[in-house]
């Protein structure tokens, strides 16, 4: 509109950045101008307007528009054709370099321009060819540009000095920033070609040199040269662009680098301190970044970055202002600043609003890589790239930590013996890591060694340091530790923490460890100086434990591995210090974390627990993180009093990665441990954090797999993988035992301990050897988790009930098939199951003969089952073997019955499979804190045995009613009213969930804390969370547990977790379970599996018998036929799918409910064939009774009509005499009719004269009438005195008498025919 009402010529810059909903209203709105422009004519003005949008607008026919775009970028949308077609295309070719060269030397004063114009682009184009393809490298128009300034402004310094001097100074000086190490070699080595002989002095500001060092040792940082190069090279990018790039790997030291410069331009300039204000960009929204327009109210809202950049320029002085982007590259916000990238230095806004980069400003990108940069992107900025390949930043680091150390604690001696230390062990440690071994996750070696001095700074006391012996011995302890923590079993079955051990042992031999076992299995004890077993260590307790008042999943049992990660994980947080625990699933991460935390001091250490899950972004996070902080002075917040904050972010990994790579809720955390701040988006305004720390926990198995590396450099990393056998052994040793011995069962019971413990661990390592997880089965993942709820089915025994070893054996055999069997996906890895789980009862007790349970029962086998329900009136169920199946028929159909009563009628038929899915149902929501995972195809019966198995528990069944308009609020209430039974009223309550009820993917953030941890972050209000305190309190204060807020919330969620079960019901079939269980892993991981196996033929008999009886069949042979019919067709049709899978590679799902529904269908049509069949035969016998009475019918009247004949015959009769009569007289008529005729021909003639005589009158009257009209009028006009004057005269006027004469003939009546 602008532009049509101006006359104005517009360029549109990257205009195909716009989205295609944006370019087709644009091509709508340039339409109309074209057309506009097009129909114009000067002496008409209607062409002088032009409607766009619905808005007129004038039109001056000057108007035109230009658009630039770089097709195939990132972040790029295609043109629609209707938009194409408006615009003439022209493609720009490559610049003719040599000549712009050539050009540009000239105007710069260089004579010999044509000669160094060729080498330049002669250079440019090897570079282009022999360099490695980094991202960063950029060899087109504008870095030559840069070059070129950079040679004139070395021309008018230097003008005597030779050209191809100087421009070979501008050529290396400029680039050599950006050159990677591998390739600095092959640089050089091409300008010595092209300028042979030459090697100008490189021109150092030595004045900010030294103030970089200075800067440095004021820092604590060790002076570095190649440190001290980086900081004056990117002065010297900050002097000639106005945007540049610093780039580099995880710990390069980028941050520190502008750091110091600052510090640097401070000590030289003190009263021109530069402003840097630092911001990452994946914290935000985009919209939030810049800045958006709010869809509710219309207005503008102003972004994070637009705020800055405005406030920084309006600041009343030109002292030097940096804006710091420190955050990965994405096309969705780079893009954005081009503008201000290139010359234009204009940040435009969507609200037209434009901020100036001052002359003053600058912005510096601290970035990973460019690796999602357009090269317009990358060629717009200047690019200092910080190597790592020759280790001097972990070297600079271990300096700087050694001449920081406190001189009254180290002597000069202690310093050097322990700087000669990390020169014999770090490098050739730092090696083998990187040639020989592979952590769980990647590690820098900045992150190695800064493990190190974290561990060093923990175990060095006075006592060791300044002893030469002591201080190696304790550094190698913590040398071990730091370069192995991370170390665990590759994918490939590598065990990489042995490998290390061997490695260690032969290749440094000055401090003896011990032979046995790997050097990560000792702890060095300090008053000793000797290594010892972790069973010696102090964080090594011996547990005692009781399942009576004890819960297995709140003991935590040390083992070896366990210790050493518990010993270093507390020094971590007591140093404050970020620390990590990586592992795949079910390896016992967060109950170590929960451990230690629970052990911290709560007057020094506060702990909040996150749970990450797929849709945690940014803001969510921040608000979980702002939680439990108080505000303290000003923008700073920290935790209440003087206590540290431990934030226990778990499963790290999880969140999802957008298209750029990037997690944005990892993005803030490493802005808060970088910066120590965040931003409040509501105020637009940093916020100080002090006083907090990071513990996280991850699998790189799941979600992302690994971090990002910016962020990962910052903890300790101490990898967990599975226990040993050793350590299992112990650990269930101690459960078992203490379950036996405790509650007194017999000695020959308690003799089964050990045999029983090494079954379960032998079988559950050929369980998981046996059945690898894959795509398909991605459940098929057996860790110490499952292991764990093996045991704790056996912790549910009582000693009255197994009062024999026999029965505690099948008890054993009863958890193992829960535990693995159910998981199973199909018959024939449940059968291998089976084969694998008798092979172990055998070998663990070959005394017992359970082979009964493994036969099939028309065999004479047994079915092994145990259930609590037997006795519905005991106040304590007891968990007990039932021998016959017929028993438990009986009760669920009782209780079946009873639910019926109260609830919606469940018409079930309780076959043996599904007597079976009740009591594992029950067995799972029996438990505290036990979940079921229902997965079956539809039909199964999974929501109405879970129902039945909640009623037997006692439990009410709570269900969410799914409209168009439920959405997470409601969900929440759901929620909020279920925690309430559940933890206040302490009420049973089963949440049934099925994946139908998924109308939001978010559902599931909720559902999976609900099953991780039972604590959701935002499901409550504070206000809200202090009212559920105050109900629980008088519980709280019953159960001897502190009085406070915190007490009564952890009072609360143990609640509900101990009440409040989770039936989750999911169906198998398309990738929608697989994707859910990876984004929220709880699902499986916190959930026991019962997988729906296929109908058996005993089922789909039992169902058609049971739908069948309510039909009628006429003899029981056809009743049978039938019924035994049913499923074999249904298993024909399952046989023919799967013949169909395997030719044609497609599914055909024929679940139970379409056997339910072939059985429905069935009755249905028998029902309605037969009542087609009744109303034919009705129809039939109705018809012939109609013929039968219409047979008497015709009878009856047949006797009527020969009656009716007889007298129609007297009435012939009597009407011919009749007829003759008639006819007699017809003739006397015929000749009266003649003689009327004749006088109706004479009264014709007559009637004919009269007529015409009656017209005469007619036309006589006619032309009368005027006259008498005229008359009339005449008389209307006469008055009295009319009359009299005529009475005055003597001789009336002719005629006057003739009317009186007439007048008075009428008055006299003399004329009869005058009336």
């Amino acid at each position: 509109k602008g532009l049509a009402a101006s006359g104005s010529w517009g360029c549109f810059d990257e205009f195909n950045r716009l989205i295609p909903e944006v370019l087709s209203v644009c091509s709508v709105q340039f339409k109309a101008v074209c057309v506009g422009v097009k129909g114009f004519v000067l002496e008409d003005e209607s062409t002088h307007v032009v409607t766009v949008d619905g808005d007129t607008v004038s039109l001056v026919p000057k108007c035109g528009a230009f658009i630039t775009m770089n097709p195939g970028y990132l972040g790029r949308s295609a043109l629609p054709e209707g938009l194409k077609a408006l615009f003439r295309p022209m493609t720009v070719m490559v610049p003719d370099l040599v000549l712009i060269c050539e050009n540009l030397l000239m105007a710069e004063g260089y004579v010999d321009a044509s000669i160094l114009a060729s080498k330049f682009y002669g250079l440019y184009a090897l570079l282009r060819e022999l360099l490695s393809k980094c991202e960063h490298y950029d060899w087109g128009l504008r870095a030559v540009k840069s070059v070129l300034v950079v040679a004139g402004g070395l021309k008018r310094n230097q003008p005597d000095l030779a050209e191809d001097i100087l421009l070979m100074r501008a050529l290396r000086d400029f680039n050599i920033p950006k050159i990677v190490a591998a390739d600095e070699v092959i640089f050089r080595g091409l300008l010595n070609d092209l300028f042979p002989g030459l090697n100008p002095e490189t021109i150092v500001d030595q004045k900010l040199s030294e103030a970089v060092d200075r800067a440095c040792e004021d820092a604590g940082l060790w002076p570095d040269g190649s440190f001290n190069r980086k900081c004056v090279q990117l002065q010297e990018l900050l002097d000639i662009r106005h945007c540049v790039f610093i780039m580099g790997p995880a710990g390069a030291g980028k941050t520190t680098v502008w750091k110091m410069l600052q510090n640097a331009q401070a000590i030289l300039e003190p009263t021109a301190k530069i402003k840097a204000v630092d911001l990452n960009p994946k914290v935000v929204p985009t919209e939030d970044l810049y800045g958006h327009i709010s869809m509710a109210t219309r207005e503008w809202k102003d972004g994070l970055l637009s705020i800055i950049m405005r406030d920084l320029g309006n600041i009343p002085d030109t002292k030097m202002k940096w804006i710091v982007l420190d955050g990965d590259l994405d096309a969705n916000w780079i893009e954005s600043m081009n503008s201000v990238m290139d010359d234009n230095k204009m940040l435009t806004l969507a609200s037209n609003e434009r901020i100036p980069l001052k002359a003053h400003m600058r912005m510096i990108f601290e970035i990973r890589d460019l690796k999602y940069a357009t090269p317009a992107t990358v060629s717009r900025a200047g690019i200092l790239y910080i190597s790592v390949d020759t280790g001097y930043q972990w070297r600079a680091i271990i300096a700087s930590w050694v001449g920081t150390r406190d001189d009254g604690m180290y002597s000069d001696e202690a310093k050097e013996n322990i700087s000669k230390f990390f020169e014999e062990y770090v490098p050739e440690a730092l090696n083998f890591l990187k040639k020989n071994v592979k952590g769980v996750v990647p590690l820098e070696e900045v992150t190695v060694v800064v493990t190190l001095l974290r561990m060093l700074d923990r175990v060095l006391v006075p006592d060791n340091i300044n002893n030469a012996f002591k201080l190696q011995t304790a550094f190698v302890f913590c040398a071990v530790w730091a370069f192995g923590s991370a170390l665990s079993i590759s994918d490939d079955g590598a065990d990489n923490k042995t490998l290390f051990s061997d490695w260690w042992r032969s290749q440094f031999k000055s401090v003896r460890l011990p032979t046995r076992d790997t050097v990560f299995d000792y702890w060095l004890d300090p008053a000793t100086n000797k290594f010892e077993a972790w069973k010696a260590s102090p964080v090594f307790k011996t547990v005692e434990f009781d399942s009576r008042t004890m819960a297995m999943s709140s003991v935590t049992v040390p083992t070896t591995e366990t210790a050493a990660i518990t010993y270093w994980l507390e020094h971590m947080v007591k140093l404050g210090k970020p620390c990590m625990l990586a592992g795949p699933a079910g390896t016992g991460k967060t109950q170590l974390v929960n451990g230690v935390l629970r052990t911290l001091n709560p007057e020094e250490h506060l702990s909040s627990t996150i749970n990450i899950n797929f849709y945690t972004s940014s803001i969510a996070l921040l608000s979980a993180l702002e939680g439990p902080l108080q505000k303290r002075t000003g923008s700073t917040f920290g935790p209440p009093g003087a206590a540290k904050m431990v934030y226990f972010v778990d499963d790290l990994n999880l969140p999802e990665v957008d298209q750029y790579n990037t997690q944005s809720a990892i993005a803030l955390i490493r802005q808060h441990s970088d910066y120590g701040h965040w931003y409040d988006m509501q105020k637009m305004a940093p916020k100080t954090i002090a006083g907090c720390q990071y513990v996280a926990c991850m699998n790189p198995t799941a979600g992302s797999f690994s971090i990002n590396p910016r962020l990962q450099r910052h903890f300790t990393t101490l990898a967990i993988g599975m226990p040993t056998a050793t350590s299992l052994l112990t650990i269930y040793q101690t459960f078992l035992d203490g379950h036996l011995l405790n509650n007194k069962f017999i000695s020959t019971v308690c003799s089964l301990s050990s045999a029983m413990i090494k079954g379960a661990l032998a079988l559950h390592t050929e369980v998981s050897e046996s059945f690898r997880k894959t795509a398909a089965n991605f459940h098929y993942e057996f860790n110490i988790r499952h292991l764990a709820n093996v045991f704790q089915g056996l912790l549910t025994s009582a000693p009255s009930v197994f009062d024999t070893p026999d029965k505690f054996v099948c008890l054993w055999l009863h958890e193992s098939q829960r535990v693995y069997s159910d998981r199973l996906v199909n018959t024939t890895d449940v059968a291998k199951f089976q084969v694998i789980l008798q092979n172990h009862s055998k070998k663990a007790f070959p005394q017992y003969n359970v082979s009964r349970y493994f036969l099939p029962v028309s065999a004479g086998g047994e079915h092994l089952l145990f259930c609590n329900f037997m006795d519905p009136l005991a106040d304590d169920p007891v968990f007990a073997q039932v021998d016959d199946i017929v028993e438990i028929q009986k009760v669920l159909d009782s209780s079946l019955a009873e639910y019926n009563e109260s609830h919606p009628v469940m018409d079930l038929v309780l076959f043996e499979d599904a007597i079976m899915h009740v009591c594992r149902v029950t067995r799972i929501i029996s438990q505290g804190g036990g979940h079921a995972l229902m997965v079956g195809v539809g039909g199964s019966g999974k929501q109405s045995l879970s129902r039945l198995g909640a009623h037997m528990c006692g439990y009410s069944t709570q269900k969410i009613t799914i409209s168009s308009t439920y959405g997470i609020n409601d969900l929440k209430t759901d929620l909020q009213t279920m925690y309430f039974k559940a933890g206040v009223k302490q009420d049973g309550v089963l949440f049934l969930f099925t994946d139908n009820q998924i109308t939001d993917e978010r559902f599931l953030v909720y559902i999976n804390d609900l099953l991780s941890s039972g604590n959701i972050p935002d499901l409550y209000s504070q206000d809200e969370m202090d009212n559920i305190a105050n109900m629980v309190l008088p519980k709280v204060k019953a159960a001897g547990l502190p009085q406070e807020p915190k007490s009564c919330w952890e009072y609360f969620i143990s609640q509900v977790r101990h009440n409040l079960h989770v039936a989750l019901c999911f169906s198998p079939v398309g990738p929608d379970f697989r994707v859910r269980a990876r984004k929220f892993p709880a699902l499986v991981n916190s959930t026991v599996i019962d997988w729906f196996q296929p109908w058996p033929e005993e089922a789909l008999q039992t169902v058609g018998e049971r739908f069948l009886s309510q039909a009628e069949f006429s003899t029981p042979v056809i009743r049978n036929a039938v019924e035994r019919f049913m499923p074999m067709s249904f298993n024909s049709v399952l046989d023919m799918s799967a013949k169909f899978k395997a030719n044609e590679g497609r599914h055909v799902h024929s679940t139970p409910k379409s056997y339910l529904e072939l059985l429905k269908l069935y009755t249905r049509m028998l029902k309605d064939k037969r009542e087609e069949n009744e109303l034919a035969s009705s129809r039939l016998s109705n018809g012939v009774q109609k013929l039968l009475e219409a047979s008497e019918s015709v009878k009856t009247l047949q006797v009527k009509l020969e009656s009716m004949l007889e007298a129609a015959e007297e009435k012939r009769i009597k009407s011919e005499e009749i007829a003759e009569r008639v006819k007699s007289e017809k003739d006397i008529v015929e000749v009266e009719t003649a003689k009327a005729n004749e006088e109706a021909a004479k009264v014709a003639v007559f009637q004919e004269e009269v007529s015409a005589k009656a017209a005469d009158a007619q036309n006589d009257l006619a032309a009368a009438e005027p006259a008498i009209t005229a008359a009339m009028g005449a008389l209307d006009s006469l008055d009295k005195r009319d009359l009299g004057n005529c009475k005055t005269m003597t001789t009336p006027p002719k005629g006057v008498g003739d009317v009186f004469a007439a007048v008075v003939v009428l008055l006299a009546n003399v004329m009869e025919a005058v009336p």
